[in-house]
């Protein structure tokens, strides 16, 4: 089934390419995973994923730079969540693609 959309704009394909090399990687999409059941700070993410503190931050920054992130003020911590609610069905939509993809060359290898 093909899809019929418009030619874009080199300028709309860097943009959308940003975006792409945003969420590739697997750091990121694990913070990702995090953040998708709620609001954490820095420290809480780093206690959950293992990464170090400027990691996560550096992390988070670009995930807030490219508008899927946002932050917010708490006392001394800073709270980051879901922003750009779109990164739920594109994560869904890939993690199925993958599931399917490697499921058929798990069937394929094993003669099933």
């Amino acid at each position: 089934m093909k899809h019929k959309q418009s030619i874009l704009s080199r300028q709309a394909l860097e943009v959308i390419a940003m975006r792409f090399r945003c969420l590739g990687d697997a750091s990121r999409l694990q913070l990702l995973q995090y953040l998708f059941q709620g609001e954490y700070s820095v420290q809480e993410l780093c206690n959950l994923s293992g990464l170090s503190q400027a990691n996560v931050s550096k992390h988070l920054s670009v995930l807030s730079e490219n508008g899927i992130l946002k932050k917010k003020r708490e006392g001394l911590f800073v709270l980051y969540s879901i922003a750009d609610h779109s990164i739920y069905d594109m994560c869904e939509l890939v993690c199925g693609a993958v599931e399917k993809r490697y499921g058929q060359v798990i069937k394929e290898l094993s003669g099933k």
